[in-house]
């Protein structure tokens, strides 16, 4: 069992461009995005950066190769890496993520 946790300071985000997000959110996590406020973006970011602390080869990894979606109760999950459970929270100025390998 591995364990990846991430924090961020919401204001290092704020205001980033069309071509940041691109590079962080996939085609489906935009369309949430879309319809959420920005710590949607901080969450999502602090959560890749915790789960590539516990996959292998994280150096050949990019933000898109991660997709975190939600659950209809409103829970995040990782679509393409079901062995991984995340837990995301916000505070004003902090999101922070912690991600769980269970294989």
């Amino acid at each position: 069992m591995n364990v990846g946790i991430d924090i961020v300071e919401n204001n290092r985000l704020k205001n980033k461009s069309k071509d940041f997000i691109d590079l962080v959110l996939t085609t489906k996590e935009q369309e949430e995005y879309k319809k959420r406020d920005d710590y949607y973006l901080y969450g999502r970011f602090a959560a890749k950066e915790a789960i590539m602390k516990v996959l292998p080869n994280t150096k050949e990894l990019n933000f898109l190769d991660i997709e975190i979606l939600t659950n209809s109760d409103g829970s995040p999950y990782v679509s393409n890496y079901p062995c991984i459970k995340i837990s995301i929270s916000h505070e004003k100025n902090y999101s922070v993520a912690i991600a769980l390998k269970t294989e």
